[in-house]
């Protein structure tokens, strides 16, 4: 209808002109007219095109801007909301520099952490009801996509003036004295059933990789509480003789002013690998792949 030409038409859609012929026989056929018919100056619309030509040509203007708003993401007029299910220790390191990020880039676009919930996480991705996911490492499912997150290392937190520990933490210090453990890093049910007395491996939960060098593997921790706030480990190590193994990264930002020291584990213990993972539906979104982007970037600098 615009170019009155079916060569010129087949130019605009980068199509050949015997299939541009086939696509208007179909619509021939589907409106039961003739739509454009030849004449002295070209081709002119019948009536019956005429009719619809308005109609349709709304329906190709927004298919276009369909099209065009999936290519642009101006993070700085954006207004949407992403949903994040992320652990303690992960929103504490993240979530200040994500949100002055935020505020600096993207000052329309909220962001919800929520606590995360093994049984629910793949439903949640599943339906869309949350956008990422982030977790310590584990075998990704087939429907989701995942980015490593920096590692980051295990150290110790004694209280200044600790009358059994000198200028560094012995082996024998760490198994005798007892620990503070976050909840969600150890099960419950094995600190019941063992009495308090945990294996390396179930002290770590979580965090914990088999290795080779986890030499003391078979020696047992006396763990006195776990606490259901990382945030309150610094505080129930500063005001007691028991130590605390945790993160270097959160270590780093305890409240300086809690009378505590950071001390090397005397023990050869794993890295701890987290990751970002998302559903394979919104890989290529453009203002999921820009967040995902944001979170990697924030991630990296927090190293």
């Amino acid at each position: 209808m615009r170019d009155r030409s079916v060569t010129r038409a087949a130019q605009r859609l980068g199509m050949s002109q015997p299939a541009v012929s086939h696509v208007l026989a179909s619509l021939r056929r589907q409106f039961d007219d003739a739509l454009l018919v030849r004449s002295a100056h070209g081709m002119v619309p019948t009536p019956r095109a005429l009719e619809i030509v308005e109609t349709a040509s709304s329906i190709v203007d927004a298919v276009d801007r369909l099209a065009a708003d999936r290519r642009r993401f101006d993070p700085a007029s954006e207004r949407c909301a992403f949903v994040v299910t992320v652990p303690e220790y992960f929103e504490r390191v993240l979530a200040p520099p994500l949100l002055a990020r935020l505020q600096q880039e993207a000052p329309g676009i909220a962001v919800e952490l929520r606590a995360p919930n093994p049984d629910l996480s793949r439903d949640w991705l599943d339906s869309g009801e949350v956008d990422f996911r982030i977790a310590w490492i584990h075998d990704p499912w087939p429907e989701s996509r995942f980015a490593r997150l920096p590692e980051d290392r295990f150290v110790c937190l004694v209280r200044k003036g600790h009358p059994h520990v000198g200028e560094r933490l012995r082996p024998d210090d760490f198994f005798a004295l007892p620990h503070v453990r976050p909840a969600i890093a150890v099960k419950a049910r094995n600190l019941q059933s063992e009495g308090g007395m945990l294996s390396l491996e179930q002290y770590l939960g979580v965090a914990h990789r088999r290795r080779r060098a986890m030499r003391y593997d078979g020696r047992r921790i006396r763990v006195a509480m776990l606490a259901q706030s990382l945030a309150t480990i610094p505080h129930l190590v500063a005001g007691s003789d028991a130590i605390a193994t945790i993160p270097q990264r959160l270590a780093r930002v305890i409240d300086p002013r809690l009378p505590l020291r950071i001390l090397r584990p005397p023990l050869a213990l794993p890295p701890l690998h987290g990751a970002l993972y998302w559903h394979e539906r919104t890989n290529t979104d453009p203002r999921h792949r820009w967040f995902r982007r944001l979170l990697l970037d924030v991630a990296r600098a927090a190293t």
